[in-house]
């Protein structure tokens, strides 16, 4: 009987620990996705085309008189918290894609994307 009531409460205590979790899930920034960039051609493309594909840039800064650098950062997250152990799993996806821009239209551009995921 008394190893019953250890059994009991034991599985009783991993019923409440796992019940204390929780789900998080963050987005930032201009969603991008390879399609989308996929439109773009340097020498081509217009300065009003990108704000119209991705709207208007997460940073810009002047490079010289003619040209611009417009960089759209998007961060997506989704993740599980456990109150006593922390952060048991996540999924991230980070994409950046930088433009430049002289007198009005895409000269070069940079598109990267990461996936990390992590479970533990």
């Amino acid at each position: 009987m008394k190893n019953l009531k250890k059994f009991v409460f034991a599985c009783l205590s991993i019923i409440m620990l796992s019940s204390c979790s929780q789900k998080n899930f963050v987005e930032q920034g201009t969603p991008l996705n390879k399609q989308k960039v996929n439109n773009i051609v340097e020498g081509s493309t217009t300065e009003s085309q990108i704000i119209n594909l991705f709207g208007e840039p997460t940073s810009s800064k002047t490079i010289n008189s003619n040209e611009m650098q417009w960089t759209y950062n998007y961060i997506k997250k989704s993740s599980t918290s456990h109150i006593l152990i922390g952060e048991t799993q996540y999924n991230l996806i980070e994409r950046k894609l930088d433009v430049i821009i002289s007198k009005g239209v895409v000269t070069w551009f940079n598109y990267d994307e990461i996936q990390k995921q992590k479970k533990w």
